[in-house]
């Protein structure tokens, strides 16, 4: 046995080893992001351009020579009016929202008014440690909150932990902060602290939530207890696993929002983009209703419109 242990331990610090290369490469990648990062920022600004009406598309740009035409695949739920009459593409942002299942399962009825003043989703990316990106949602004034632009920034830690390295991945989600919304008299869809409405429909506007005092991640700490400082965190977390759940959520959202919706936005708006990047992913908030969907085949319309709207478990408020 004393010979199988020296093995074994040999094999665990080779897997050190294993771990730091991996750790050296994901540095290097977040730093080529970083590097093209201009790039990408000049010409998600010349879309933003055409979208908010501040120019109009030349000949040349507006000339589409592919077979398909844009919009030929727009999908029952992206197909709303536009207001032609305004420059620019009215409402772009809440229609590219709106087309995709993950983001579409925590958006309400009362939230599409707020995101049609939406003017567009920035990614700020940090090109030191601690490595972690920023959304921005800039917003044009409007009756609602007098925010121009609301944040969430996630943070990850790259050191490992020093009594269980091997256990620790590089660069795990470690903090998750959202901002403070300075919501108008009676514009706010937020549940109300002293509402007590368990089956209330959350909002897109959770997602601005800090669901920890601090926004470090209740595996980082000793406690989930917080405030509501800062953007408003959750003091009443049942358990740690029902915070870890938020957060993993929380950021599933946020990297779909930064590797999938800026980058390929208006494929979004027209309806043509797959999601089978999304359906690869588990969304699902955990609904004790969904087991019995899945078994209850009568009910073939109510359990395809639940299987492809899922929803995210929302913060509680009380």
């Amino acid at each position: 046995m004393e010979k199988i242990q020296k093995r074994v331990n040999a094999l665990k610090n080779i897997q050190l080893e294993i771990d730091q290369a991996e750790a050296k490469l994901n540095e290097e990648i977040i730093q080529l992001e970083c590097k093209h990062a201009p790039i990408f920022d000049a010409l998600y600004k010349k879309r933003e351009t055409i979208v908010s009406g501040e120019r109009e598309p030349t000949e040349d740009e507006a000339k589409w020579e592919y077979e398909n035409g844009v919009g030929e695949k727009e999908n029952g739920e992206a197909k709303e009016k536009v207001d032609t009459s305004k420059p620019g593409i009215s409402g772009f942002w809440l229609r590219v929202l709106d087309s995709a299942r993950l983001t579409r399962s925590i958006i309400n009825d009362d939230d599409k008014p707020i995101l049609k003043h939406l003017k567009t989703i920035k990614l700020k990316s940090n090109t030191e440690k601690p490595y972690g990106f920023t959304l921005e949602f800039h917003f044009e004034d409007n009756e609602y909150f007098t925010n121009k632009v609301l944040t969430k920034t996630y943070e990850f830690r790259s050191e490992k932990d020093k009594q269980n390295p091997l256990l620790s991945n590089n660069n795990s989600l470690y903090k998750c902060l959202g901002c403070k919304i300075n919501w108008n008299e009676g514009k706010c869809p937020l549940k109300d602290d002293d509402e007590d409405d368990e089956g209330k429909q959350g909002s897109f506007f959770d997602f601005f939530l800090t669901h920890t005092s601090d926004g470090v991640r209740p595996a980082f700490k000793e406690t989930t207890k917080g405030d509501k400082k800062n953007g408003g965190a959750d003091d009443d977390l049942e358990t740690d696993e029902e915070a870890e759940h938020l957060f993993e959520l929380d950021y599933e959202i946020g990297k779909f929002i930064k590797d999938m919706l800026i980058p390929k936005a208006v494929l979004y708006y027209t309806g043509e983009m797959q999601e089978s990047e999304e359906d690869e992913l588990d969304f699902d908030s955990g609904d004790e209703d969904d087991d019995d969907d899945n078994e209850d085949d009568d009910d073939d319309d109510e359990s395809e419109e639940e299987d492809t709207k899922p929803t995210k478990k929302k913060v509680k408020t009380k």
